[in-house]
């Protein structure tokens, strides 16, 4: 966790040497998340909690336009049914799951975001704000769970691929306090654009509706 303190460090003070319009905000997202499947075989099965948090900068080229980016820790997955049985690569080794088994994916990523932020004008203390941009995801850690084989935590990382990207789309209101410092909210809703698995045979993906709190400053 040290060192992605400290690569959020260094981000914001390189951003602050090459740029003079720039504002920042901490922001923690609790998500609901769920994965689906383009196989008939594999079905989506419950909803599970993830979060997201982090730091977003925001360069405006204009008073109410901004390129949007930072540094964010995504903890995210879902659950799968497998109608049929499969070979599953643990980090213990392979194993053969039979059919009928539900596996819970537990993920984990640095994301890496790039998007345009639109403010209104501010109306007394508040100000709306539309965003939308793409996620970029590096996988850092991946664990199952399979309960009806009592497995719990082991290592999928030869399932997961290594990088991920999603969109998102959503928007909130900021708070004004007086100068730069105010609070925000937000809904956003996210969706992979890439496959989660490097499994050949079928494509996953992950999908979310997130809750944005944040202080701007």
């Amino acid at each position: 966790m040290q060192k992605y303190i400290l690569s959020l460090i260094i981000l914001v003070y390189s951003s602050q040497i090459f740029s003079q319009k720039l504002s920042f905000s901490v922001v923690v997202d609790p998500q609901v998340t769920w994965m689906k499947s383009n196989s008939q075989r594999i079905k989506k099965e419950g909803y599970n909690f993830g979060y997201n948090f982090g730091l977003v900068m925001d360069e405006y080229f204009d008073d109410n336009y901004a390129i949007s980016t930072g540094l964010t820790i995504l903890n995210t997955g879902g659950n799968l049914h497998y109608l049929d049985s499969m070979e599953f690569n643990f980090g213990s080794g392979t194993d053969t799951l039979p059919g009928g088994t539900t596996l819970k994916y537990n993920l984990r990523y640095i994301t890496i975001p790039f998007s345009l932020k639109f403010n209104s004008t501010e109306i007394g203390y508040t100000t709306m704000f539309a965003h939308i941009g793409l996620n970029n995801h590096i996988n850092i850690r991946s664990t199952a769970d399979v309960p009806s084989q009592n497995i719990s935590g082991e290592d999928i990382k030869n399932e997961i691929n290594r990088f991920l990207m999603s969109y998102f789309i959503g928007g909130g209101v900021a708070f004004s306090f007086g100068g730069d410092f105010a609070i925000l909210g937000g809904i956003y809703l996210i969706g992979a654009i890439w496959d989660v698995t490097k499994n050949k045979d079928y494509r996953a993906f992950i999908n979310a509706v997130a809750l944005r709190l944040g202080v701007k400053f």
